[in-house]
């Protein structure tokens, strides 16, 4: 059974981290919250995209995998994250977190669809 609590408290860090990236990377619109260069802004654009898109792939995921609870409430985590984010307003680090969490989400989505796919025990 511990393994299957893990593998809920991945799938539920990844979809902070993934939700939490994406939306920094959306709401980052102004040239002084952006990267310096245009090759690692054209890159943190596409890694939002991803993170957005595994997202979404591990919310239609959870709802196969898991009862219909679990996906909801890791959608409700996500927004109040996202929410948290907002409230504190641009800073100039979101950037970087925004590229590591997108990065460290997409890593525990990989991980998630890895074990998820592979033979049940």
């Amino acid at each position: 059974m511990g393994g299957n609590e893990t593998f809920v408290t991945l799938y539920y860090a990844a979809m902070v981290l993934l939700s939490i990236g994406a939306f920094i990377q959306s709401k980052s619109g102004a040239p002084e919250m952006r990267p310096a260069s245009e090759v690692a802004s054209i890159f943190w654009q596409w890694l939002a995209r991803a993170a957005f898109i595994a997202w979404i792939a591990l919310i239609v995921w959870g709802f196969r995998e898991f009862h219909w609870s679990q996906p909801v409430a890791a959608v409700m985590v996500s927004l109040v994250g996202n929410a948290v984010i907002a409230m504190r307003g641009p800073r100039n680090a979101w950037p970087m977190l925004s590229m590591l969490f997108c990065a460290l989400g997409l890593a525990a989505a990989a991980i998630i669809f890895l074990e998820g796919l592979g033979p049940q025990g």
